[in-house]
């Protein structure tokens, strides 16, 4: 549309005239947007008539003590609505810029994701030098009891979880792979069975870890119940306790890396790995996250592809 064809929407005091529009058409009648507006009838009658004339179009027709949108009506009231919506959104993001600098932005994350955590809010912080933040590193069931508490703002965590109570924003992934020490057995071998690794003893992260319970879930997907050696608290731990001989593991790309460099692990070729671990921002749909923690989800996501790969330094 040439620019030209909008003059007639940026007359004075048209915005005015289509809130007082939009309210007789929701309520049905000039008497009771009146007084939801706080206006005399009289004044509703002349802004609507005023907006008519704007736009060169009948938008609204009497019938019996009400009023019936027109199809010029129908289109106005949809394009009021749209309007609505953006102002309040952007409202919000606006409003996340006025709260005090006391305020501080609470994200709590899973192991795996501190690194990436502590990435996006430091750019965060840079960006807007008057916010606080505080970042919490838990396992997943005690981030998803966190969540129930409302002891953050966000988290960062593996997955969807419960659709109908977690509202979930996909920001990056990374692979998951099973290693085991140079040397070993199956170090050669291709396309190993699930099978097989029922046979071999494990080095597992601690109970409530996502990459444990991942690992624990494709397997049973398979019929196939893993031999634990070892439980550790990290994924770092974990890859000693794989380079010293004591077990397979799952291990993320970014924990495995140096370890891969050093020679001192080796990937294995199972059937259905890599699994893709994709980390996102979650809240509780229940809770409304704060104006800071709306600004720092769409900054985060406006800067990062849905589901893009982890880069590590």
């Amino acid at each position: 549309m040439p620019r030209s064809a909008l003059r007639r929407y940026f007359r004075h005091g048209l915005f005015p005239q289509l809130m007082v529009f939009e309210a007789v058409a929701r309520l049905g009648g000039v008497t009771r947007a009146a007084e939801e507006l706080h206006l005399a009838q009289p004044t509703v009658s002349t802004q609507l008539r005023k907006l008519s004339d704007t736009l060169e179009v009948a938008l609204l027709e009497q019938r019996g003590r009400g009023v019936e949108l027109t199809p010029a009506g129908r289109e106005l009231l949809a394009a009021c609505e749209e309007l609505a919506g953006l102002l309040a959104r952007t409202e919000e993001r606006i409003a996340a810029l006025r709260v005090p600098k006391s305020e501080v932005l609470r994200i709590a994350a899973a192991p795996g994701a501190r690194q990436l955590a502590a990435r996006l809010l430091a750019g965060f912080c840079m960006r807007h030098p008057g916010v606080q933040a505080s970042l919490h590193v838990a396992n997943r069931a005690q981030l998803l009891g966190r969540m129930a508490a409302g002891e953050d703002d966000l988290y960062l965590i593996s997955d969807r979880g419960d659709a109908a109570t977690m509202a979930f924003h996909a920001i990056a992934s990374e692979p998951l792979s099973v290693y085991a020490p140079p040397g070993h057995a199956l170090a050669r071998a291709r396309a190993i069975r699930h099978e097989d690794l029922a046979c071999e003893p494990f080095v597992l992260r601690e109970p409530g870890s996502s990459t444990r319970e991942a690992l624990l879930a494709e397997c049973a997907a398979h019929g196939v119940r893993l031999s634990a050696r070892l439980e550790a608290a990290s994924d770092e731990a974990v890859a000693e306790a794989v380079a010293g001989g004591v077990g397979l593991a799952l291990l993320p790309e970014s924990a495995a890396a140096s370890f891969l460099r050093a020679a001192a692990i080796v990937p294995l070729d199972v059937r259905g790995f890599p699994l893709e671990r994709v980390w996102g921002l979650a809240h509780a749909k229940t809770r409304k996250p704060s104006p800071h923690a709306v600004l720092f989800l769409r900054e985060t996501l406006s800067e990062a592809a849905p589901a893009k790969a982890l880069v590590y330094a």
